[in-house]
């Protein structure tokens, strides 16, 4: 922290006074009575307090881990690599602004918009400016000098909007505006402020006058509307603020160090969570306003001197947990932390894959899966927040941070949190994380030229390095004295380890003991006629089990240590299926149950029990079959839960012994290294493991304990319909379904997890169900689906997506497809086929036999009449017999023999069955009152209420007199109260009409259920009956159920 002068703390506007420093953040926003009284205190206590190094904090890591960025280029479609715009629509796909066009992206894809000034639904030009994501799924387009153009999602066209009183000139800003009727935008133009609105796609002019009434300079950069209508621009004149329910603009003026950077011009206005207004110039660096208005610099930022020097803020972005992100037109990347005021630039660095691609930054958006995008003059880059669980340190002569040597084979963590790295080439480097330096030491000769392939720390304060021989380095002194152990001199060592006062090195000629307190040294090796020497003189791997017993992995298999001078090897034997699966052996491993763990070259992971290595060990093996990503296992590690830590080329995986599951950490976890190196579990600062590997150390999460990503969606992103593209605006959405038309039978879709985030980890799979007998892989560079000639049918698109090494989707999306038939495999046309052939058929009969059928039809007439007499005859009377001739519902005999039956039916097939009665309340009172006919009336509107609340299967009947019967198969008491509840509402609606007289009549019903083959018909009706008096008298109009009746 920098001691600040009495000077640099007068900045204000107006009458707020304010400390300038970043660590008053929260004290500032204390009331302004207190400021005279802080500003004391902060002044006796901040004077002489001794600047800290930058980074010092909970994370101990710091700036060391560098951030990793994917780019966007013209070689992967884009239209020009100088990026001014990005924007996420409300579909979720990436729209790019470029000087040379606009582009529209979906993690795969990149489709491109061409310009046209002669074609109204193009662009009218190439140069974008500004983006902005509008609610019905289109864009807003600034455009270098003609205006403003719309983008409507639905017709995939372009429509400029051409007002006379629009932007005129190149467009700097389109930001969202509030407008209850729905989208709108103010737009910052080298001609003023215009406000576009969608509820009458109009743009209009905003007057930019003070309150006399004088004009303000009127090219403008950005804007800002505040949530309570406050409206801050920014541009040539400096800042301004109208403020809610005003029409006229204030100018914003400020003394003290934020003087220059608040009345310079503005370029960026960005108001953080926290309430903090953030200003960025143009040649001034960045300032910021707190709630009540003071002016506050940010010491190493604002002003020419600062970090971004004269370079112009482009864009600011709060990243949560990784501060506030500054665009600079020159300067890089500059992200700072409000809380604390460090600072830290990213640049380009050439020498670094993965480093931002340029310095010359005009734009940054965070998308809704978190990940930011930058705007460079060198394509997009793309910073995933979540792919962290692995960092890396790299090398690089552009950082002083940057290790001496990419290639990093061993690390060992000091008492004093030192990171010690052994390198190619003798190096050594040094991580003070404290300091915030490296320390470099190389290696003296002879021990000097060769990779340091094992750090290892003796009692007296030493650490051992082993390259080509064995060195010493003082850790206080940091010097290096050469042949530590004489006898290892000119041996290129692959593996060293220390037991007590025992030094033990593998390398190319065997295994080396030299004990430190008498000086003894000794060398095993193979040899051909001596069962008892080692396997084979490459030694990859050491390790002291806990029984103080030592075993030694070579090229050619495992060897136990006797402890008389021999060796107990165990070597691969295809005619014994529990051997040794495979001899190169690259990491051994014991976990607390007493089991050791092989890594090898080709032979996955092998486990077997130490206390069978004097005998016949059983090895078990876990291979690619058995889940494993990759038999190539280059390392092992066991932790102090137990997992099994484990490398394979390019990646970093762990075994839960617990339950055999597998974790893969891909590029979606940050694994971006080409080569990993674990040769056992090494803890470092913040408890992170450490692994070696070619380029970079790799910093390690082992739990990963961050905040898990948003969940990815998984959308269709593109298609085609008898290869005619579907607008945008028209592909199903997460809940929608397709439907292809009459003759519409090809279709392709384009599908992706529209997070972003690395997809070289990714495994998509589709299937057509209904059509495609399994799943099809959907691997290729932009997954998707494509069929021809699809049958007539209903069909669902299941799609997943899998990240490698991990269980489950990570999303699935479901589409129901229906395909029309064409014309003629529609059933009528099929039916009217069929009846055209009978019908040729039948003519050829008729012809040939036209004399014998016009004689069978007199005949056929003559008895079809009888007959049809006969039939009408029968007909009628049987109507009469079973109908009651006012109601038109059966009468009261007729039911009973259908009901007995229907009471058989449910008997026998163990099937529910009720019985509704009806009364019309106060009957008699209509004949009375109105007559006879008004009665008949009546009925018959009952009958009809009745008739038009049934099912076919119900019977209904008028009982006798005023009383209605209703019986209900497959219906069990609940059902049935239900059906009666029904009835008795639409009887109280119901109205009968009769010579210009209306009449309501209510109605009370009973419910009984029947009880089983136990119960006759007659003893039903019986209960429904005294259920419908129990309603009678209970008031009339209302459902009683009769006691005893069952309930299922």
């Amino acid at each position: 922290m920098t001691a600040l002068s009495g000077s640099e703390l007068a900045g204000h506007i107006d009458h707020g006074v304010a400390v300038s420093n970043l660590s008053m953040f929260r004290l500032l926003t204390l009331r302004t009575g207190l400021f005279s009284l802080v500003r004391l205190i902060f002044l006796i206590a901040m004077l002489p307090m001794p600047a800290t190094a930058l980074g010092a904090g909970a994370e101990p890591w710091g700036d060391f881990p560098v951030l990793n960025f994917r780019d966007l280029t013209t070689d992967d479609g884009l239209p020009n690599d100088t990026i001014s715009a990005v924007a996420q629509d409300k579909s979720g796909l990436i729209w790019i602004g470029t000087f040379a066009g606009l582009a529209r992206y979906d993690g795969y894809r990149l489709h491109q918009w061409e310009s046209d000034p002669d074609d109204s639904d193009r662009l009218p030009e190439i140069y974008v400016r500004a983006l902005l994501p509008l609610t019905d799924g289109g864009m807003l387009i600034g455009m270098g000098a003609a205006g403003l153009v719309r983008y409507d999602a639905q017709s995939d066209r372009f429509y400029r909007l051409t007002a006379a009183n629009g932007p005129a000139a190149r467009t700097y800003a389109v930001v969202a505006a509030r407008d209850p009727l729905g989208d709108a935008a103010w737009v910052a133009a080298d001609d003023g402020l215009f406000l576009w609105r969608a509820a009458d796609n109009s743009v209009r002019p905003v007057p930019l006058r003070d309150a006399q009434g004088q004009p303000l300079r009127s090219r403008l950069f950005t804007v800002l509307e505040e949530a309570n209508g406050d409206l801050w621009v920014g541009g040539m004149g400096g800042l301004m603020r109208r403020r809610a329910g005003q029409d006229h603009f204030e100018l914003i003026r400020a003394t003290g160090p934020a003087g220059d950077t608040v009345n310079s011009e503005i370029w960026v206005i960005h108001r953080d969570p926290e309430g903090r207004l953030w200003l960025g110039s143009g040649d001034s660096g960045v300032a910021f306003l707190m709630p009540d208005g003071s002016a506050q610099a940010v010491p190493g930022l604002t002003g020419g001197d600062g970090l971004a020097g004269r370079r112009t803020i482009r864009a600011m972005v709060d990243v949560p947990g990784r501060g506030l992100w500054i665009a600079t037109d020159g300067a890089g990347l500059i992200i700072l932390d409000p809380e604390t005021g460090h600072l830290r630039q990213i640049r380009h660095d050439p020498v670094l894959p993965g480093s931002l691609n340029g310095d010359r930054l005009r734009h940054l958006m965070r998308d809704r899966a978190g990940n930011v995008w930058l705007s460079t003059d060198q394509g997009v880059e793309r910073f995933d927040p979540y792919a962290t669980r692995l960092r890396v340190v790299p090398a690089t002569p552009l950082s002083p941070l940057g290790l001496t040597n990419p290639e990093i084979y061993v690390a060992h963590t000091d008492a004093q949190s030192r990171v010690w790295l052994g390198l190619a080439n003798g190096d050594v480097d040094v991580l003070d994380l404290k300091a915030g330096r490296v320390d470099r030491l190389r290696m003296p000769a002879p021990n000097n030229g060769r990779d340091v392939r094992a750090l290892v720390p003796t009692a007296d304060g030493r650490l051992l390095a082993a390259t080509r021989g064995v060195a010493a380095i003082d850790m206080k002194t940091m010097t290096a004295t050469p042949s530590a152990i004489p006898c290892l001199d000119g041996q290129v060592i692959n593996v060293m380890i220390a037991d007590g006062d025992v030094v033990i090195a593998g390398s190319f000629e065997g295994v080396t003991r030299f004990d430190s307190s008498t000086g003894e040294c000794q060398r095993f090796r193979h040899n051909p006629a001596d069962p008892a020497s080692l396997p084979n003189d490459n030694v990859r791997s050491l390790l002291v089990l806990g029984n103080g017993r030592l075993v030694v992995g070579t090229a050619a298999g495992l060897a136990l240590y006797d402890g008389r001078g021999g060796f107990r090897s165990h070597r691969p034997d295809s005619s014994d299926p529990s051997s040794l699966p495979h001899g190169y052996i690259t990491g051994l491993a014991e976990d607390q149950h007493g089991r050791l763990w092989l890594s090898t070259a080709g032979g996955g992971l092998v486990v077997t029990d130490v206390e069978d290595l004097a005998g016949k060990p059983q090895f078990r093996t876990i291979r690619r079959r058995n889940g494993l990503p990759h038999d190539n296992v280059g390392g092992i590690g066991i932790d102090e839960a137990g997992r099994v830590w484990f490398t394979t080329p390019s990646r970093v995986g762990m075994l839960n012994p617990q339950n055999s599951r597998f974790t893969l950490l891909g590029e979606r976890e940050g694994a971006n290294l080409k080569f990993y190196i674990l040769n056992k579990v090494v803890r470092g600062p913040g408890g992170h493991m450490l692994l070696g590997g070619l380029g970079g150390l790799a910093i390690l999460d082992m739990e990963g304990g961050g905040p898990p990503p948003p969940v990815a969606a998984l959308r269709i992103t593109g298609m085609e319909i008898n290869h005619q593209s579907v607008a945008p605006g028209r592909l199903p959405g997460p809940n929608g379904a397709l439907v292809m038309a009459d003759g519409q039978r090809n279709l392709a879709l384009s599908f992706a997890l529209l997070d972003y985030r690395s997809s070289g980890d990714l495994r998509y799979r589709h299937r057509l169900e209904g059509f495609d007998q399994g799943w099809l892989d959907s691997n290729g560079r932009a997954p998707g689906a494509s069929y021809t000639n699809l049958p007539t049918g209903r069909y669902v698109l299941h799609a997943e997506v899998y990240q490698a090494g991990q269980e489950g989707p990570l999303a699935t999306l479901s589409l129901p497809i229906l395909v029309d038939p064409f014309w003629y495999e529609t059933l009528w046309a099929r039916l009217g086929g069929l009846v055209l052939a009978i019908l040729a058929v039948a003519a050829i009969v008729q012809a040939r036999t036209s004399a014998l059928q016009r004689q069978r039809r007199r005949l056929e007439a003559e008895v079809a009449d009888r007959t049809r007499d006969l039939l009408s005859a029968n007909a009628r009377l049987d109507m009469l017999a079973s109908t009651d001739p006012l109601t038109g519902l059966l009468n009261r005999r007729r039911f009973m023999e259908l009901a007995a039956a229907e009471q058989l039916r449910a008997g026998r097939h163990q099937r529910p069955l009720s019985l509704l009665l009806i009364d019309l309340d106060h009957f008699k009172r209509v004949n009375d009152e109105h007559g006879h006919r008004m009665g008949d009336a009546v009925l018959r509107t009952a009958a009809a209420v009745v008739a038009g609340a049934i099912r076919g299967s119900d019977l209904a009947a008028r009982f006798g007199g005023e009383e209605l019967v209703l019986l209900l198969p497959e219906t069990d008491l609940t059902g049935a109260a239900g059906m009666a509840e029904r009835l008795r509402q639409a009887f109280a609606t119901a109205v009968t009409s009769l010579d210009g007289v209306d009449v309501r009549v209510t109605a009370s019903l009973g419910v009984a259920a029947w009880r089983g083959p136990t119960e006759s018909l007659d003893n039903l009706i019986h209960r429904a009956d005294q259920a419908l008096y129990a309603a009678k008298h209970a008031g009339r109009d209302r459902v009683m159920v009769a006691a005893g009746s069952p309930v299922s």
